[in-house]
């Protein structure tokens, strides 16, 4: 947990100007965006606990620090989902993450939503490559498959699988540019 929380943690010290350690550290535990990936750190953690009783204490603890982070940040990460070293949100608000999987050093905006098509008719989730940026707004349900090093515009609506090394924009989602 806590090396994966290390990348995580460079992610948001590299959006930071702060130069001096002691103000990183502040100023990357208020970044509301880390705050809810260190809850879902903890709670995939707590899920691979297989110790009955200490597993069970920590579940609660988990459910309680999630019902909180979600209040304070507007940030739904499933603990269902395996999201990879470097996460990042940009922007708290409205964020809703449930993948199948994400890969390492992805990067998603406000009001993102990644999960299945609703409606009671899930047909699967969608799984994320290396290196996958999320502009503001976009959504990406189904289960489709993001390539690595893909790029998706802000308010894109991506509902088919995208290959590798692209930027996909528009509703519904086009390729723009093979990179």
């Amino acid at each position: 947990m806590f090396s994966i929380l290390k990348h995580d943690y460079e992610k948001v010290v590299n959006s930071l100007s702060h130069k001096n350690a002691i103000l990183q550290l502040i100023f990357s535990l208020l970044e509301l965006g880390f705050i809810a990936i260190i809850v879902y750190r903890f709670g995939r953690y707590a899920n691979k606990i297989k110790t009955p009783f200490i597993s069970h204490l920590l579940k609660i603890i988990y459910i309680f620090l999630k019902f909180i982070s979600e209040i304070m940040t507007g940030v739904q990460l499933s603990v269902n989902s395996d999201i990879g070293a470097g996460f990042y949100i940009g922007h708290f608000s409205c964020v809703i993450v449930t993948a199948k999987k994400i890969g390492k050093n992805c990067s998603i905006g406000q009001g993102v939503t990644i999960g299945s098509k609703g409606a009671g008719k899930s047909n699967g989730w969608p799984t994320l490559g290396d290196n996958v940026y999320i502009g503001a707004g976009a959504k990406i349900i189904g289960n489709i498959v993001i390539g690595n090093n893909v790029s998706i515009g802000a308010n894109a609506v991506v509902t088919k699988d995208i290959p590798d090394n692209c930027t996909a924009v528009g509703i519904p989602a086009k390729i723009l540019i093979n990179n």
